[in-house]
């Protein structure tokens, strides 16, 4: 009898740290808090136009310099004359970057014309699409 409450006991113990660690594993997102595209940055950029094609293929690495997940971002990478012109541009879409996470984005963008430059820019979709925005939302030139 007294080895049968041991065991219930453990297993009650045990039981009761499982349910503590499960409740402490949804608490990794704070509430399910997520932060904005303001904690997105481009930490390397390169691209290679190819003229025959008028395109040019664009890779860019971006981090997510912030303390919250980042849940879903459109970046959008704007070809530009020496001028500041809009020579072309194409949209990516980024989902659940992590705090101190990196990745890899590849584009490939039509060109409209001669460039000089690359900008990336991060937008918020949601935002963008209410604003009534969605030709340029969609990727559209």
């Amino acid at each position: 009898m007294l080895l049968h409450r041991r065991h219930g006991l453990t297993i009650g113990c045990a039981l009761l740290a499982l349910s503590l660690l499960a409740a402490g594993c949804g608490c990794g997102r704070r509430g399910g808090q997520y932060g904005g595209v303001d904690q997105l940055r481009q930490t390397r950029l390169s691209f290679a136009p190819e003229t025959r094609k008028a395109t040019c293929h664009v890779v860019a690495e971006v981090e997510n310099t912030g303390t919250l997940p980042v849940r879903e971002a459109m970046v959008t990478a704007t070809l530009k004359s020496k001028g500041g012109t809009r020579r072309g541009s194409n949209n990516a879409f980024l989902k659940d970057v992590q705090p101190g996470e990196k990745r890899i984005l590849y584009m490939t963008v039509t060109t409209h014309g001669s460039f000089h430059r690359v900008e990336l820019s991060f937008h918020d979709p949601n935002q963008r699409n209410r604003s009534g925005d969605a030709k340029e939302a969609a990727g559209a030139e």
